[in-house]
């Protein structure tokens, strides 16, 4: 009894919880500028083929009102769009603010595409949960590409890819309550046109609540372990996967969370992945390496 007296003159120390959910309002109108660089070298039979991208998007996001089934559309477009690539074939620019001026290299057929996605809005539907169910996107647009271009491309417009990205970035958050040092996992499929893509598997951690512009937001750090690149049987292009091994090196990101709001207001990801890609063409063995950095930021205004 003298115990049980003693230990209950101490309070409960209990950690910290906060619950890491997206929200998605009525009427409401945000801005996300996103910016992506990429440099990559791919050695296939022992000579070096180097490339690099980088672009930077403006999208304005509406949404309305709910209807009667609690379900909310936000359209997303693109107002800002710039896009630098260089490759083997030559390089391209292109800018939104004059988005005609061409170059001359054969780059230039995906001019057409960075034009159109100017013009096409997309609207993500959510349900009374804020769970994505749909995906709305005119995909017409597809058919004034060339055809080589729209071999490429058109899969990551697919409207249920589309879908996939969204409910996967949505459930890259926990479901339950975190607090600081508590870790998940997380899978994330991106589709990179042509029947690639690229699987990533990261692990996450909840750093805790801290200031960022005089805002408290709750801080989210992760690793990326492991990768895998799979390449779709009929895919256009002239290659087939044999096998891969890639590692991460040194690749992750940050993430800025405001609880309040239920929205990412800023992430950074740095991507360094290394290895061998054992490709075949008419059936011929065409072992390759790969060496792909990446780097990512998007931040909400």
């Amino acid at each position: 009894m003298v115990v049980a007296f003693v230990l209950a003159g101490f309070p409960a120390v209990c950690p910290a919880q906060v619950k890491l959910v997206r929200q998605f309002k009525e009427n409401r109108e945000t801005l996300v500028e996103t910016s992506v660089k990429v440099e990559q070298t791919l050695k296939i039979a022992g000579m070096n083929q180097q490339s690099a991208t980088e672009n930077r998007r403006l999208v304005r996001a509406k949404s309305g009102k709910r209807d009667d089934l609690g379900r909310l559309r936000i359209e997303e477009k693109v107002e800002e769009l710039e896009a630098h690539i260089e490759a083997p074939t030559g390089t391209y620019d292109f800018n939104s603010k004059s988005p005609d001026a061409a170059g001359t290299s054969a780059l230039e057929a995906v001019r057409p595409l960075h034009k159109a996605l100017l013009q096409q809005p997309v609207t993500m539907v959510h349900d009374k949960d804020d769970a994505v169910v749909g995906v709305e996107f005119d995909q017409q647009f597809l058919n004034n590409l060339a055809p080589e271009v729209q071999a490429l491309v058109k899969d990551q417009f697919q409207t249920e890819n589309l879908k996939r990205a969204a409910k996967q970035a949505a459930e890259r958050l926990p479901m339950g309550l975190v607090q600081k040092g508590s870790t998940w996992e997380r899978s994330e499929t991106t589709n990179l046109g042509a029947g690639q893509q690229l699987t990533l598997t990261a692990k996450y951690t909840y750093v805790g609540t801290e200031d960022r512009d005089g805002k408290p937001v709750e801080k989210i750090t992760y690793v990326i372990e492991d990768v895998k690149f799979a390449l779709d049987p009929n895919s256009p292009l002239p290659l087939k996967l044999k096998g891969s091994d890639l590692k991460p090196e040194k690749s992750g990101g940050e993430i800025w969370f405001d609880a309040r709001g239920g929205e990412i207001v800023e992430e950074t990801q740095k991507i360094a992945l290394k290895g061998t890609i054992d490709f075949e063409v008419n059936n011929t063995p065409l072992p390759s390496e790969l060496d792909l950095k990446m780097e990512f930021k998007t931040t909400r205004k």
